[in-house]
């Protein structure tokens, strides 16, 4: 009778694990999180992308402008990483809530991005102007603006613009624009280069990539994210992910 109670015991806690990993909403971001934080690939993209962006700087250096010259950022997996507040929420099968990263946010735990630093203050030595355009909202620019600053990345008041009551950077962009000349616009998530990137489906999307495709690499320098993105929600709105997966060309 003893030994009957511990196997049904033992059976009721492996069904309830396997219950809850089944039910995890957060479950098939795992490789993507263990991807970003741990792998060497990661970190040589991220490398490349910030060596190849000096190199470009280098060349406009020998331009003349009549205007100065700036670099516009992204902030969220571009030149601050914020895994481990996703990757805590993933282990407690949380789903994803803006509140949830708000109050990350307000930790300032955020750590920089591999090679963005350096970039950053290359430009700073060389007098470009830096400013990040995120979508963060306005309401979190103190400690937005602090954990930029505690990890050592040269940041303005005024150069750091969030978001107020649209999610579109157009507008911010134009405001760099209308005194400095862009010499290049960094970022992961298409949305971060050009408005035509904005409320677009999968399609959509893949179309203007290729529109653009001279655009990347010589003034748009992307970032790799697999974490999220407006990729996701450009997918059809469906529980099934398995639907989207391609078994042919």
């Amino acid at each position: 009778m003893r030994l009957f109670a511990i196997l049904f015991s033992l059976s009721f806690f492996f069904t309830a694990c396997s219950t809850q990993s089944n039910t995890n909403p957060r479950e098939y971001q795992v490789g993507a999180y263990l991807w970003q934080q741990t792998s060497g690939e990661y970190r040589a993209l991220t490398y490349q992308a910030y060596n190849w962006a000096q190199r470009l700087v280098e060349r406009d250096l020998e331009n003349k402008h009549n205007k100065k010259r700036a670099v516009i950022f992204d902030i969220d997996e571009t030149v601050l990483d914020n895994t481990f507040s996703g990757a805590r929420e993933i282990k407690d099968g949380i789903p994803w809530k803006e509140e949830l990263f708000n109050e990350w946010v307000k930790l300032r735990k955020a750590v920089a991005i591999p090679g963005a630093l350096e970039f950053i203050k290359f430009l700073e030595a060389n007098n470009v102007e830096v400013f990040y355009i995120s979508n963060r909202r306005v309401e979190d620019f103190d400690p937005t603006f602090a954990n930029l600053q505690a990890e050592g990345f040269p940041v303005k008041k005024e150069n750091l613009l969030l978001k107020t009551n649209t999610s579109g950077k157009e507008v911010r962009r134009q405001e760099v624009d209308k005194k400095h000349e862009i010499v290049i616009l960094v970022g992961d998530n298409l949305t971060d280069f050009h408005k035509d990137f904005d409320k677009t489906t999968t399609e959509e999307r893949n179309a203007l990539v290729k529109k653009w495709r001279a655009e990347f690499g010589t003034r748009y320098i992307v970032l790799p994210n697999p974490l999220y993105g407006d990729w996701e929600r450009a997918l059809p709105h469906t529980k099934d992910r398995l639907e989207h997966l391609k078994l042919n060309p």
